[in-house]
Formats: C-alpha cells, structure tokens, sequence
C-alpha cells in the first residue's frame, strides 16, 4: 500500500487578511498548504497531527531577501554566521527562506561564482534559499552569461556605486550598460547606493568626530539621497527594473515613491536597524560595535523613515544581516574606515518590526506581514510558492505569539555572534512555532529541526 502522506491542522488561531484577522485553519499536508478556513474532519487522516495556535496568528514563512551569511570580507576575516548557523538564526524567528549573494573574486565570471556559493550553501542550510549575483565588473560576454543565470533560477544581480578603493564600484556607464542587459534578458538589478566622491570628500572632516560617530559623518544622507536619485533617473532612461537595497534616509524612500507613481519600475527596501536605532548608538566607547553601511541615522530620520514604512512606502523589509563577532569589530583599533561593516539581524527582525508597528499601533497587521512575505516574494520571483498561504504554496508557516515579551539575549539565542544589536531592547511578538514545507523546524525562539534540509530556490522574473 503506498505510503499516507503527513496531514497537519493548525487550528484555533487567525490569519491576517486587509479586511482584518480572521479565525482559520490551515491544513497542510505533505509540503504544501492543502486548504485554510473552516474545515470539518471529513477526507483527514486519520492520524492527522493537530496543533492548537489559540491566541496566535497564523502567517507564511518570512522571507529575507538581503542577508550576508558566510561573508568573507578581507583576508583572515568572514562573517561570523555561516550558513548553517545563519539559516538556524532565521527559522528560530520565523524566516524561512533567504536570499544570499555571491562573493565572486577579481575577474571571476558570474556562472563560477554562482556555481561557487552554492557549492557552500547546498547541503548546510537549514531553510530555503536562493542567491543574487554580484557583479564586480561587466567583461566582454557577461551579458550572454545573464540569460543562463535566469535560466538557473537566479534572475538578479546586485552591483555596487561604492568601493573604488577594492575594485568593486560600478560607474555610471558600466551601470547604464548592466541595467540595459539585464532590461534585454528579464533580470533585477540590486543597487547599493551611495556616492562614492562624497564619502570620500566628508571622510577627510570625518575623523575630528567622537569615535565610531565619525562613520556617520563620513556618510551623511546626501550621499545616499543623490545616489538613489541617479539611479532612478538611469532606471527610467533603460526601463530596467531596479531595486534599491538596505535604504536609510526618509528622502530616498520618497524618491522611490514618487519614482513608483510615475511608473518607474523601481522598489525598495529598508531594515529595521535605520528604524529601531539611531547615530547615538555610535558615540559610544563601544559604539563602534553598531558600525555598518549605510551608517545609522539621527533619531528623528527613523521616526519619519518609520512613519513611511507604516504608509506603505517600502516593498520589502530585509536584515542585511552581516554578523560580526566583538573580537571581529574590536580589530578597527579606533579608525571608522576598518570597522568590519555589518548587524546581527534575522533572529530579531519579525519582533523589532511587530514591537514598532502593530504593537504600538502604527501599522495596520496586514502590511507587517506583506513586508515580511508576499512582498519580497513577488520582487524576486517567488510568489505564491512562498509567502503565501494558498492551497498549494509550500507549507512554509508561522504560528506568531503576538503577547510574547522577550529581550535578546545572544546566549539563548542561534546566532554565532556574542552581542546583539538590540540589547536591552523589550521586544513583544515571537514565533512560537515555524515549519519549514510542514516540518517543524523551531519552536519558541530555538531551532529544532533537521539540519542541512533547505533547498536552493529556482526563482523567476518577476
């Protein structure tokens, strides 16, 4: 007799719709969503698993769609969570798919870099993930090598405006030239955005600063502002699409929104580090810890990029998550220019977003969850597979504790990391269970699954 397929019913608790949460079921069966609503116990299995989400909401599996995991960023140095601690981090807080990137050395065509980094993930991820192709460089031939990246399930590239200094900045025309290949073969151009002039022009005044507070001087919102501004005007002139990573500043945002209203196909995204701390941090005698790129920003620009969060602004909210051990950071020996740029953010991020937004009711909870799910899903050619609860979507679920209390605490935690961004922080709201394709995978902030069982995503154009 051929083998019963595994049924689960989540019962009891809500899902969140635009009308508002509504009380659900959600049957899963095998590794996908077979049905959600009001079901009776006809066609079930007998040994159906029933697990009770009384008090819960009941959401899709986040997505990340901007993560750093096994990042080697200099000589001797990498990022201090790889992929397999990286991914166990993300599914503890209800992230169960990520995308990473590719870290191609100098010359290194994009097939062999990609085939390269999944040659490190495959087989060490504990979720679901996918890569977007960095560019150093856009040799003769590249762009012949963009359509069979797309045909691999990886249709986007990111490329950077900063980083003349390691060889990995993109100049106006090389850009102009990446997004109109991309524009011809349907893939997404991710662009850092900053100018690289003037970091280097506000560096040179930059060091009378107090300590890591220089860094924000260095990089102060006009040069994300004007970046982001070019960009968009390039944006138009190719009819690329293009997104706009890890944003800052309320100014940029806006440039996107207004970019969006006129028809440019352009988004954004922006982290909950730009919207739940600020450059005091950095003024610190330990502020060099909260070093990253972009820089935090004054207080008061959260707040406004917080309130254009809430409005809807943004199509997707990331990490970055680029974890750095103390022993790591301390190695800047006092200069802004040598901190190892980078947050721990994945174990934190559903939490920081809900305590800020629908806990403090300043976000409506359906777009909370869109941020986290069915947004960055369908950026990057993903939905309804992920971020959905459709029948047939994977079975990719979130059983969210919306009266947990809990503060970070690294030694109770997955991350390899013994800091956290957000100590101290009160957060409310914590996934109280997380499967991963109807397996449960973490349960109350702790990972509890099979190792190694995440797959590579074939994404397509969105």
């Amino acid at each position: 007799m051929p083998k019963e397929t595994r049924e689960i019913v989540i019962e009891g608790g809500k899902v969140i719709t635009r009308n508002g949460p509504r009380r659900a079921n959600v049957l899963v069966r095998g590794e996908k969503i077979a049905a959600v609503g009001r079901m009776r116990g006809e066609g079930l299995s007998r040994h159906v698993q029933v697990i009770d989400a009384s008090g819960c909401i009941v959401m899709p599996g986040a997505i990340d769609c901007h993560v750093h995991f096994q990042l080697p960023i200099a000589p001797g140095m990498t990022t201090a969570d790889d992929f397999s601690s990286g991914t166990k981090a993300a599914a503890a807080a209800g992230i169960t798919t990520v995308i990473d990137y590719t870290t191609p050395l100098p010359g290194q065509q994009p097939l062999d870099a990609f085939r390269a980094r999944r040659a490190q993930a495959d087989g060490q991820v504990s979720i679901d993930y996918s890569l977007h192709n960095v560019l150093i460089g856009f040799e003769k031939g590249w762009a012949r090598q963009l359509g069979r990246l797309r045909a691999l399930g990886a249709p986007s590239v990111k490329v950077f405006l900063i980083y003349a200094d390691r060889g990995w900045q993109t100049d106006d025309g090389r850009l102009v030239e990446i997004m109109n290949a991309c524009s011809r073969s349907g893939l997404v151009v991710c662009v850092h955005a900053e100018n690289d002039a003037l970091i280097r022009h506000y560096s040179e005044s930059a060091a009378g600063a107090k300590g890591a507070l220089a860094l924000a001087r260095a990089r102060p919102p006009i040069v994300e502002v004007e970046a982001v501004q070019r960009v968009v005007l390039l944006a138009r002139h190719t009819g690329a699409r293009t997104h706009l990573v890890h944003l800052s500043c309320p100014e940029s945002v806006e440039l996107v929104s207004q970019a969006r209203k006129r028809g440019i196909a352009v988004s954004a995204e922006t982290c909950p580090q730009y919207l739940a701390l600020d450059e005091r941090l950095l003024a610190r005698p330990d502020g060099h810890l909260w070093g990253c790129c972009p820089p935090l920003r004054r207080r008061e620009l959260g707040q406004k990029l917080l309130q254009l969060v809430c409005r809807g602004a943004v199509q997707a909210m990331v990490t970055d998550h680029c974890a750095f051990s103390r022993r790591q950071k301390d190695r800047w020996e006092g200069d802004f220019r040598r901190i190892p740029y980078g947050l721990a953010g994945v174990e934190t991020s559903l939490a920081v977003t809900w305590t800020l937004g629908p806990a403090a009711r300043r976000m409506p909870l359906w777009r909370w969850q869109w941020l986290h799910t069915e947004g960055p899903a369908r950026l990057f050619g993903l939905w309804p597979r992920k971020g959905s609860l459709r029948p047939g979507s994977d079975a990719d679920i979130v059983v969210w504790d919306p009266q947990a209390r809990w503060t970070p605490d690294p030694r109770r935690m997955e991350t390899s990391i013994d800091w956290s961004p957000y100590r101290g922080m009160k957060l409310r709201g914590r996934a109280r269970m997380v499967f991963l394709r109807g397996t449960l995978v973490a349960s109350n902030g702790r990972f509890c699954g099979p190792d190694g069982r995440g797959r590579f995503l074939k994404r397509s154009p969105p």
